[in-house]
């Protein structure tokens, strides 16, 4: 028996396949752009100043309290210096050190500051990373002009597939995450359609009643069939125009910044690369007759299969975590995160601490819009860790002051989807003496009926 026929040979055959990096090449340069633009609309209309410069304090992700804002104007050069290395990236300009420096920094700026959580900067952080490792700057780079000997019009197949599967995953959660009946019903929307409903224009169909139940049945079966639609060569330019049209509809009604262009220009990798070079690479070479290189090395390649199998594996488990928490997750947020449960809750409340000094007997209200914005005193309110978060650090202040055994209560009252207004956190239980367990529900958070 021929050793390339056996089931693992196959296998590795067919994801080092040498194939067409088209898509690759134009997925680098919409990406770049699409990070540039980003990082530069974060400079200008002030979220580096809300996010990073403002708050007394960010509320980490647990475990990375080590992660703070640089000091003074710190953070405006860090931001600055990404939108440098999204513009290398564009031009794939050493590209590897560029787009790995910041793959780094938007992942530090990720876990520093989770106020503010979008299920698009997760998908970006992950993607960064696929990024780093791809090789993205074969062609049509400042790269392969500077060293010809590494210019090449091909990619390994892996290249290409891993962000098909990337996609497939985020779309699958996506879809189960909707069948939920706030969004079934349309009642979700219907709420953030409230501001076009009251448009003179768009208000003719945005304020109808039937609109939002269809939006959500059709965004439900995109999210369900896009990926099947895309892989399909009879259907994927309809699928591609649907996707077109579903995204811009998206941009135009919800505002989510870059998201809807970044998930049109993953559809590249859909499509037959000799497809793609047709259109955008005209006088790129055809890439016919380049043979599997069985004699490379087989060790290296079985270990990057591993990790990328244990990657996807990965990609798979972290959104199931919601699955094993008790409760509406919407409203305990308990594996709510990395969890593709995208455009799903619209959730406001309002907060204020009751500290209590038990040797002096002495009480405090403490309302933290005093010390935050209004956004992200929402945040507090909202969000079970963060309440937990601010209680700690309210805990951390008294102790400096002379009070290091003080208790610390949150009152407050939230409204999920426009529902009743309820306490998030139950006010009898003291916040500073409980302790955060990420895979164990807490009792202290209230249900939601």
């Amino acid at each position: 028996m021929n050793d390339n026929s056996l089931p693992g040979k196959t296998f590795l055959k067919k994801i080092f396949q040498p194939v067409d990096n088209s898509p690759l090449i134009i997925f680098r340069i919409i990406y770049g752009f699409l990070l540039f633009y980003h990082v530069m609309a974060y400079l200008l209309n002030g979220t580096v100043h809300r996010n990073f410069i403002e708050p007394p304090f960010t509320f980490t992700y647990i475990g990375f309290e080590f992660l703070q804002p640089l000091p003074g104007n710190g953070m405006y050069l860090y931001f600055g210096f990404m939108a440098l290395l999204a513009l290398l990236i564009m031009l794939g300009a050493w590209y590897r050190l560029a787009m790995t420096g910041f793959a780094l920094l938007w992942t530090l700026q990720y876990l520093m500051q989770k106020s503010g959580y979008n299920n698009h900067y997760y998908l970006i952080l992950l993607l960064c990373w696929l990024m780093a490792f791809v090789p993205a700057n074969g062609y049509f780079s400042i790269d392969s002009q500077r060293k010809p000997q590494r210019k090449t019009n091909t990619c390994p197949q892996w290249a290409t597939w891993i962000f098909i599967a990337q996609v497939s995953i985020v779309y699958f959660f996506a879809a189960i995450s909707k069948l939920n009946a706030d969004w079934i019903s349309g009642k979700f929307l219907t709420i953030q359609f409230s501001r076009l409903s009251m448009h003179e224009l768009y208000g003719s169909i945005f304020g109808q009643e039937w609109f939002p139940r269809f939006i959500a049945y059709a965004g439900f079966l995109f999210d369900l069939l896009i990926v099947p639609l895309l892989l399909w060569k009879k259907t994927r330019k309809y699928a591609f125009m649907l996707s077109c049209l579903f995204h811009l509809f998206n941009s135009f009604s919800f505002r989510i910044g870059i998201f809807p262009y970044l998930s049109i220009a993953l559809c590249t990798f859909f499509f037959d690369p000799e497809y793609i070079r047709s259109i955008f690479f005209k006088n790129k070479q055809p890439v016919m007759g380049i043979e599997y290189h069985s004699t490379a090395n087989t060790i290296n390649r079985k270990l990057l299969t591993g990790f990328l199998g244990i990657y996807l594996l990965c990609q798979v488990i972290i959104p199931m975590r919601s699955w094993f928490f008790p409760g509406n997750t919407f409203w305990t947020e308990e594996g709510y995160r990395m969890s593709w449960k995208m455009m799903m809750r619209a959730k406001s409340g309002t907060i204020h601490f009751k500290i209590i000094d038990p040797a002096s007997g002495q009480t405090w209200i403490e309302d933290p819009k005093t010390s935050f914005s209004p956004i992200h005193t929402m945040w507090i309110a909202i969000s079970p860790d963060i309440t937990w978060q601010y209680a700690q650090w309210l805990k951390t202040s008294y102790a400096e002051k002379g009070f290091p055994n003080v208790e610390v209560y949150a009152i407050g009252a939230v409204t999920l989807n426009r529902s009743k207004p309820a306490p998030l956190a139950d006010t009898t239980v003291d916040l500073a003496r409980v302790k955060w367990y990420p895979f164990k529900h807490a009792s202290w958070i209230t249900d939601h009926e």
